[in-house]
């Protein structure tokens, strides 16, 4: 297989994730200076259903500045591994079973910080979901946590602190389901998480 239908084939399996990574790793800020979460560090375990089903963990610091998702899913009865590490300037995604390729592309977060506060006084996640036509509407409890509730026609999702504890959205024929199973907050979290592999080369997504 040539190098440039090795990049085709990496660019579908790796958009295919993205918005889950979106979904999960880009969230709302309560804090004075906008940062994607209100607590410091966690480790969450979710469950993925729909579409694709299995599990994956993301591990933050830094009020959600630095974060690593690892996911083991599949997708059409195909097994799949991924890595999305969100640190400095871009995103980090790469197959752990795949050892010399990988895709990096900018830091949404960057861009949404930079913007006037009166555009973004929502947060990132409300306005990523207000374009699909959905809106907060009021809170519900999971797992404990009160939670703010974002729906619309397709589904809803909750938020808890800006961690996504619970999405279930239909996307025409696309079904995608994700649930919080387990949440740890401002616990230590391990610096291995959010460093790269050095045996693999990242090429630049563009234009998603």
């Amino acid at each position: 297989m040539g190098p440039e239908r090795t990049m085709t084939a990496m660019k579908k399996e790796i958009a295919s994730v993205i918005c889950l990574a979106l979904m999960t790793s880009l969230c709302l800020s309560q804090e004075p200076i906008m940062k994607p979460f209100a607590v410091k560090s966690g480790i969450i375990e979710y469950s993925y259903s729909g579409d694709k089903t299995g599990t994956g963990t993301l591990w933050f610091d830094d009020y959600g500045m630095k974060s690593a998702l690892y996911m083991e899913i599949f997708s059409e009865g195909k097994p799949g591994k991924g890595w999305i590490v969100t640190s400095g300037d871009y995103q980090y995604m790469w197959d752990p079973d795949k050892v010399t390729e990988g895709i990096k592309m900018k830091n949404p977060l960057l861009e949404w910080m930079s913007e006037p506060s009166e555009n973004n006084s929502g947060s990132l996640t409300e306005q990523t979901y207000s374009k699909m036509g959905m809106k907060r509407s009021g809170q519900e409890v999971y797992l404990g946590k009160d939670c703010d509730i974002i729906k619309g026609d397709m589904g809803k999702v909750l938020i808890w602190k800006g961690i996504l504890m619970v999405m279930d959205l239909r996307l025409g024929a696309y079904v995608s389901g994700q649930k919080a199973t387990s949440v740890k907050t401002d616990v230590p979290v391990e610096a291995k998480y959010f460093e790269l592999p050095k045996n693999i080369t990242f090429t630049e997504m563009t234009g998603f």
